[in-house]
């Protein structure tokens, strides 16, 4: 990808670039910690390629914490605009809307998540749904005590 894509779409790269470089070099970036399946969805984003095929949070996610990483505020606005507008992500996955939504601080997706999620079972079994395991405590704390007021102003009813 041109240096100079990279630099006009990432905060992180346009700053990284901005240093001197060597002349005649070229740029490589060691991503060992991130999937080359999300590192593609997020180039062909950027460079006006097909966009790749997202049908699920779990597609999103990695795609869009890796954008966070990269300061890359438009992959992720395109993201959120995605995930909110299309009216399957948020009935099909809430669990996985509102973790991201946490992870992400974005208020409307949480929101969202929160009102469809009252017929899933928080608690799977046991332990706690995936999804919600990796939340912080206060963010699940909001969802449960969501839950507690919908369910108590049903009984109301």
């Amino acid at each position: 990808v041109n240096a100079n894509i990279l630099r006009a779409s990432s905060d992180l790269f346009g700053t990284t670039l901005s240093l001197p470089q060597p002349e005649n070099s070229s740029v490589v970036i060691d991503t060992l910690d991130e999937d080359s399946a999300a590192i593609e969805g997020i180039l062909r984003i950027i460079t006006g390629k097909e966009f790749p095929s997202l049908s699920t949070v779990k597609e999103i996610a990695p795609i869009a914490l890796i954008a966070e990483k990269w300061e890359m505020r438009g992959v992720l606005s395109i993201l959120r605009m995605l995930l909110l507008r299309d009216p399957t992500f948020a009935p099909a996955n809430p669990l996985d809307l509102y973790w991201l939504g946490c992870r992400l601080r974005w208020e409307e997706a949480m929101k969202l998540a929160s009102a469809h999620s009252c017929d899933k079972d928080v608690y799977a079994g046991p332990t706690l749904h995936p999804s919600l395991s990796r939340l912080n405590p206060m963010d699940l704390w909001r969802l449960t005590r969501f839950h507690r007021e919908r369910r108590n102003e049903m009984d109301r009813r």
